[in-house]
Parts: structure tokens; sequence; C-alpha cells
């Protein structure tokens, strides 16, 4: 077989599996820096994304779309939530074409890559973690008819025996990657959820490095990355930057990284860049507690920052520790305090049920996010993810059932939590978590205060998504 074809999709999950979206639609970056490699490295191959979430298409568009681009290899990403949407359309992509193969990449698959192949027979290949170079030295092994057992970072099936491969090691130098083929994706269609959204109606997605240095035991960053951050420089991720403005007419980002104020050199640079190449743009980032200083939050407002979301996780010190994030109470008192002194809006993220959770602790965690006096706080129900430590300790103490259903493993979503820690019950926990909803944003003082922020049609409209996710999550 020659390769001539490759397609990539993004499946739908909004309106499958229970799975809920937040509000807003992003690019899948991990999908659009494969097919860029690969365009890059291999220029006789004709390259397309179907991006099935983004376009909101059916299963049969789905299938429409991908029949009529009669593709050599069909790639798709994985997220555990989607679990079963993805091994449905491998069923039925099979049933089109036996003859073209179908990997799978993505977290799930990277966490249990045996199990995905048992799970989903239609597939050929499972992607561990990184998978750019992976990806042309199969297409390659395909063309040159060799042996797969020769490429790190997979796994496969070979006489009804899965052989899963060596690691592969991580890129070393991610300015290497030309940036993400977003002339691929239906970037009109992208905008972030009103929790994030500074401005615009419209806004892309990027990430200036890969991992974190820290070591949470809910966190997927670790399995997918390692513990090592890896950085592209500075001048690479402004040339992105512009891009992304002049050349796609998009002025709102929000950027991925795990960690993006892990070093205040590199965010000062950054931020210098963005003033010295007068780049008008709006952006949001994740950062984390204890992280941030006056000097570097004064150069974030003045280079367009407009939003930063902290994973401040819990307001009990000891359930902090449980989770192993090395923060706290304090220094998430005094990131929230300092963000807003140089006006900068604060988002805060919080677990429930982590595994030693009480109702005393989740109080605790309400009645602190109410203190901390931010603008947007979101609420989840700890989820154990294949290949985190969460997920290890929930199968060693029998969190979890023996027979797992991956649709509750959906950070938004009505459906019931996936794993049972002793003293809540998973009822009790939604229960709680609505009580938090309700109780951070139904106060007096705060809805004043929002209706005060409003100043265009815009955010009339980010304010009715907002209601509308509040009202689907309680």
């Amino acid at each position: 077989m020659s390769i001539r074809k490759v397609l990539f999709i993004n499946p739908p999950y909004s309106n499958y599996g229970g799975v809920k979206g937040q509000g807003g639609k992003n690019a899948p970056l991990n999908l659009a820096y494969i097919a860029s490699n690969l365009r890059y490295h291999r220029k006789n191959i004709e390259i397309d994304i179907i991006d099935a979430e983004g376009l909101e298409l059916t299963l049969d568009e789905l299938y429409k779309k991908v029949d009529k681009f009669s593709p050599n290899i069909i790639g798709i990403t994985c997220p555990t939530p989607v679990f079963y949407t993805v091994k449905k359309i491998c069923k039925e992509l099979n049933l089109m074409d036996n003859t073209v193969p179908i990997v799978l990449g993505g977290p799930h698959p990277t966490a249990l890559p045996k199990e995905t192949l048992i799970e989903i027979p239609e597939v050929d290949v499972v992607f561990v973690g990184e998978s750019e170079e992976t990806f042309i030295e199969y297409v390659d092994c395909i063309n040159e008819r060799t042996s797969l057992e020769t490429i790190s970072g997979i796994a496969f099936r070979d006489n009804n025996e899965i052989v899963i491969n060596s690691k592969r090691p991580l890129i070393d130098d991610l300015n290497q990657l030309p940036f993400p083929a977003k002339d691929l994706l239906p970037l009109e269609k992208y905008y972030l959820p009103p929790t994030k959204r500074i401005k615009s109606e419209q806004a892309t997605n990027m990430i200036t490095s890969r991992g974190c240095p820290f070591d949470c035991s809910f966190c997927m960053a670790k399995m997918m990355w390692g513990k090592q951050t890896r950085f592209r420089t500075i001048s690479n991720v402004l040339d992105e930057v512009q891009e992304n403005v002049f050349k796609y007419n998009l002025t709102e980002f929000s950027f991925h990284d795990e960690l993006f104020t892990g070093s205040k050199k590199r965010v000062l640079d950054f931020c210098k860049g963005i003033i010295d190449r007068g780049l008008d743009i709006s952006w949001v980032c994740m950062a984390r507690a204890g992280t941030v200083d006056k000097e570097m939050l004064d150069f974030m407002k003045q280079a367009g920052c407009g939003k930063i979301g902290f994973g401040f996780e819990s307001g009990n010190e000891r359930i902090l520790k449980l989770m192993n994030k090395k923060a706290t109470l304090q220094s998430a008192m005094q990131s929230a305090k300092l963000c807003k002194e140089s006006g900068i809006g604060v988002e805060g993220a919080f677990i429930l049920g982590f595994p030693g959770e009480t109702i005393d602790s989740i109080k605790d965690t309400i009645h602190f996010a109410i203190d901390l006096d931010i603008d947007i706080a979101a609420f989840f129900i700890a989820i154990p993810f294949p290949g985190t430590e969460l997920y290890r300790i929930a199968i060693q103490n029998g969190y979890l059932e023996s027979n797992i259903n991956w649709e509750e493993f959906a950070p938004v979503s009505k459906l019931d939590s996936p794993m049972i820690i002793p003293g809540i019950s998973p009822e009790e926990l939604k229960k709680w978590k609505t009580k938090a909803y309700r109780s951070f944003y139904l106060r007096p003082k705060y809805i004043v205060k929002k209706l005060a922020q409003l100043k265009n049609v815009s955010d009339v409209k980010s304010l009715y998504r907002g209601v509308k996710i509040f009202l689907d999550i309680t």
C-alpha cells in the first residue's frame, strides 16, 4: 500500500456519551501538530482534519466526509469520556472499508494501550504519548512494508498477540515542530467558554511549552509529557501569535500550557515581545498559586492578559496535601489578591470528592472560593483519569467499580461520579457540587458585580452562555 492521503478525526462529544461542553470550542492542537509535521516532512501526502466536535457533525455526517476524502490512514484522538463514541466510529469506519488502517492516540490510549486494542478490535495501532515523530515513522513503515516493531511509542497486534513497543523519548526541541495546521480547521467555529472569554467572540488556542514540574495526583500532564517541562523559544511563540493575528485574523488567545507562569523571566520576555511587536491581543492562561508577583502581572496586563486560571483545588490544607498539590491557602489568597490589584480577572478551579474528602472539607472549599472573591469559580467532582496517580489509588482501594463506565469520566456532566469514596456517596457529591455553584454564583453581591460589568452585546452573549452552563450543571 502506498500512503497518499491521511485523515485525522476529532470525534464529536458534546452530544454523545453524556459528555457536555463547557460553553466553548477549542481547536484540537494535538491533531493539528501531527498533521503539520507530517505535511512538512512528507510533502507528497495529502492531509486533512475533520473536527467533528467543532463542526457539530452527527456520526452519519462524519462518515460521509470520511468517504468523500477516501483516506489511506485514519487517525483518531481519544479522550477517556468519549471512548465509547470512538469505539462506535471505528466499527462503522471498518465496515465501510476494512483495508484502511485505523489508529488511535490521545490520553486514553496512551494510558491504556493494551486495553484499548482489546476493547476496539478494529484499531490497528495505538500511539502512546507524543506522536508527531511516531506518525511519520508509521507512514514510512507502511510504505516500506517494514516491521512495526521498529517504531517506539506504539502498541499493535501481531498474530492476535498485543505488542507494546519501547517508550519514545520526548522531542527535545519543540521549535523544530511546524506551527499547528490551523488552515485545516474550521477556525470560525472556535470560541472560549464564558469563564475564559476576554473580548472577542472568536478565539484560538496555543501552547508555549509541554509538561509541568509538579506532580499533582489527579493530573494527566505527567502521563502525556513526563515531569520535565520543555519550552519553545519566545521568538518562536511570538511568531506563531503573529501568524494567528495576520494570517487568520485571530486576536484572542487561550494558552493551554499546564503552567504558563513557571518562569518569570520567560513570561516577562513574552510580554515585552508582544508589546514591542505592537500585537493588540487579549489572552488567558493557566497558573499556579505562588508563581506570580506584581511585576509579572503588571507586564501581563500591559501585554493583553485579561484573565488567569488557577487550580486552587481545595479550601482545606489537609486535602491539598493528599492531592500532592504542594500549595497553600495563603499562596492562593495572595495570588488572587495580586491579580485583582493588577486588573486581571481570576478563574479558580476546585475539586470535590478527592479520597479523604469529608462534608466539612467540602464546606471549607465552598467558603474559601467565596472568600477569595474571584471572578469565576468552577467546581468539579474528582475524576481518576487513567494514567494518573489518582487512578492508581482508586484501583488499589476499590473506589472504582469493576465494570467502569468511561462516560462518567466527563468533567462536565450530570452523570454519577465514577469513583466511590468512603463517607460520601456519588449522589451526595452531586448535591454538594450544585450547592457549591449556587452558593458562589447566587450571591447578590456577585450578581450586581457581573451586571455592572456588561459593556456590549458580546458581554451579554457571554453572560447568557454562562447562565446556560450554570443551569445545565446545577
